[in-house]
């Protein structure tokens, strides 16, 4: 999203099937380093008859619950402030400065035709300055709104899955290694909060998002063949065509 906002005319071409298959790869390898190793000794899972736990082991709680959401969620929130600096870097070059306010100079006196050339010259200069900007005033609203719709993401992405991960990361110091002394519907209200973060994302995205409703659209109805290629093309259209718009 930072590269889509921060590069939007070159954005689309990177995002190739080869590249997005290895970022899933990286995904699903970086999930089973955190839920294999107690499959291979270190420590075990607990089942205290009431709630089924992975490994309570302090080692592991630490590593698993900083890998799976500490270190993510650093991330984006550094991420989500660079894309604010480069959103606001974005508005102050954007901002049109209104209409230059005449001032008297001592020692010299304009007749009323000369006030009037001076008015023109700075209308022409300020309808050149609409047009010149004109062409970049669609891709700043889509950073402004992907800087928005990132916000959310984040924010709902933090509110879902906190309490969870204090939880899990507490438990361990608070009961012991070998059972969990948290009531069973905490455990359940703050696992099922955090499934919701995974509910609400498609409905976040789709909302903001035109491209994704389509795409949404072309999913439920089977028509999903080249849906990457189709968006890619697009978008790349969309931004040479603001880019090569005369002024």
């Amino acid at each position: 999203r930072y590269l889509g906002i921060t590069r939007p005319l070159t954005y689309p071409v990177r995002q190739n099937g080869k590249c997005m298959a290895k970022m899933i790869l990286c995904v699903w390898l970086l999930s089973a380093s955190i839920t294999i190793p107690p499959l291979f000794g270190w420590a075990q899972n607990v089942n205290d008859e009431k709630v089924c736990l992975i490994s309570q082991d302090f080692g592991y709680t630490i590593y698993s619950t900083a890998v799976a959401f500490y270190i993510p969620m650093s991330v984006m929130l550094f991420m989500y402030y660079q894309i604010y600096k480069a959103a606001k870097r974005s508005a102050a070059k954007h901002k049109v400065a209104g209409f230059p306010r005449l001032e008297e100079t001592e020692g010299i006196s304009m007749n009323g035709v000369g006030k009037l050339h001076k008015e023109s010259e700075e209308c022409t200069n300020f309808s050149r300055l609409l047009k010149h900007d004109k062409k970049n005033i669609s891709i700043f609203k889509r950073e402004q709104k992907a800087a928005t719709t990132l916000g959310i993401i984040v924010g709902a992405f933090t509110v879902c899955w906190l309490p969870f991960f204090l939880l899990s990361t507490a438990r361990p110091f608070i009961c012991g290694t070998v059972c969990s002394c948290i009531p069973l519907w905490v455990e359940r209200t703050f696992l099922w909060l955090g499934y919701a973060n995974s509910l609400i994302n498609p409905f976040i995205y789709a909302f903001f998002n035109r491209d994704l409703r389509t795409t949404y659209r072309n999913l439920l109805q089977c028509r999903y063949r080249n849906i990457n290629r189709k968006l890619s093309a697009a978008g790349m259209h969309e931004a040479l065509k603001l880019a090569e718009k005369p002024e």
